[in-house]
Order: C-alpha cells, then structure tokens, then sequence
C-alpha cells in the first residue's frame, strides 16, 4: 500500500495578503498620533518665530532710542563747547581792551588770553619787598578801576547792565575778578614781612583797597549767577610763576599782581540736562 506523504499543517509565514492588513491597521492606528505631533511641533515653531519678531522689533526701538539719546548727548556737549568757546572769546576781548586802554595812559601790562589774566609788574606799582603803593602804581590802578567800573557790569549780572554801554555781544559770562599777589622765589625776613605769603597778601589786599576807592562801584557788581560779589583778592606767594625763577629777569616778572578773570560755569540745568543722557548711555553701555 503506497505511502501518502503526510499533510501540511498550515505554514507559520503569513501570506501577502494579511502582511498588507496588519500593516493598514498599524497606520490607521499611529496617523492621529502622527498628525497630533506634527500639529505640536508647528505651533511650537509659529511661538519660537513669534518671540524672534518681537525681540528683533525691541531690538531694533532700543537701538533707535539709542542713537536718537547719543545724538542729543553729542549735540548738548557742541553747544557747551561752543557757549564756552564764546565766552572766552569775550573775556579775550576784554583783555585787549583793557591793555590798550592802559597802554594810551602809560600803563604796561601783560595779557595771558587764554586763562584769562592781566599782569601788572612790581615795577608799576611797588618798590621791592613793600607793599606801599607809590604815586605811579596809584595813578595806574586808579586807571585800571575806572575801567573795570565800565566793563565789569557788562559781564556780571544781568541786572547790573543798566545804564553802561556794553560792548555787542557782551552777557553775563564771570564768576569772580581776583586781584592776585605773587611774589619770587627769594625768600623775604624783615620786619613787617616774616615770608612771601605775608607779602603777596598785603600787595593783593592793597591793591584792591586802593582800586575800590578810586571806584566804589566795583564792590557792589555782582558776579553772573548774581550769588557773589564779583570783585575779590587772593595771594599765592611764589607758588605760581610765570618765568624762570632762576635768572634776574624771569624773578621780576614773578613779582606782580595779577587780575583774574573767572568764566563762570555751567547752569545746573545745562549739566543736568548733559548728564541725565550721559547717564543712559552709560548705563546701556
């Protein structure tokens, strides 16, 4: 009896057909995960690009209140520089009229334009190592003080200006008018004088006694601010010379009394309103 070969018992491969299926189950399982992740990752990158633009947009305002705050910095600190510029130009002019006045009654004098200073040597108005005035340095301070009278209140307080004919242009641009005594560096022992501190004052505190009264106006002119008088004494002895100390003529240059003329500063406004943008540019930066 012929021999049957046994029977397949199904096959463990699964067919196409069910591999087809099963993977159609699988992605109609997974797409609502797939479309729920895909919807996530694009609002989370509209949110990223929303947050860019905004950003951009701050930066770009900071940057614009930036320029627009150094601009007006720039543009306050030109026109202090250019106010200031101005009111040493009038206090140049000044010194040149007052040397030119004083040089037509005989008197000479030395002008440092840029700080401001007019030198009356020793030799107009004091013998060596005195502080007495003599008939010359008399006459020649009586000349100064008479301009001064005429010139100062163009330059004090503005309120002063009545009744002088001030120069175009002229405004209330002085803090203070020092009369200043200086003296070489040759130590002095007398007497009357124990050093040179001793001397430069009394010189400076003569001086200015003797030009006030030839002009009393000179004490009541005020200074810009209108807080102080403008007209004041001040001594330095042989702390500020202007020539050699060393040779004969640079030590009797030294011997003098100076006119200081002080500009005053700025307003407080002026430095407020300099400062406050100051301040935020620094601070940014």
């Amino acid at each position: 009896m012929p021999c049957r070969a046994p029977a397949s018992i199904g096959s463990s491969r699964p067919s196409d057909a069910g591999l087809r299926g099963v993977a159609r189950r699988t992605r109609t399982i997974d797409a609502p995960h797939e479309r729920e992740e895909e919807s996530y990752f694009v609002s989370l990158n509209d949110l990223l690009i929303g947050m860019l633009f905004v950003f951009i947009i701050l930066l770009m305002i900071f940057a614009l209140n930036y320029q627009s705050a150094e601009a007006r910095l720039n543009h306050r600190i030109a026109a202090l520089e250019d106010e200031l510029g101005g009111r040493e130009d009038q206090r140049a002019g000044l010194l040149r009229r007052l040397k030119k006045e004083l040089a037509r009654s005989d008197v000479p004098v030395e002008i440092d334009e840029k700080n401001g200073v007019l030198h009356l040597p020793e030799t107009v108005l004091f013998a060596s190592g005195s502080a007495d005035l003599g008939d010359r340095g008399r006459a020649a301070l009586t000349r100064l003080a008479s301009l001064l009278a005429r010139e100062l209140p163009c330059y004090g307080q503005l309120g002063g200006r009545a009744g002088h004919d001030c120069p175009d242009g002229s405004e209330p641009i002085l803090e203070a008018v020092y009369v200043e005594g200086h003296t070489d560096v040759i130590p002095i022992a007398t007497a009357r004088y124990s050093d040179n501190w001793s001397l430069s004052s009394d010189r400076s505190i003569q001086t200015y006694r003797s030009m006030v009264q030839a002009a009393p106006s000179l004490e009541g002119i005020r200074n810009a601010a209108g807080n102080a008088t403008l007209f004041g004494v001040s001594a330095y002895a042989a702390q500020r010379p202007i020539a050699d100390n060393a040779t004969v003529d640079g030590r009797a240059r030294n011997r003098r009394i100076d006119v200081r003329f002080l500009i005053a500063p700025p307003t407080k406004g002026d430095i407020k309103a300099t400062s406050s943008v100051g301040s935020f540019l620094g601070a940014v930066e």
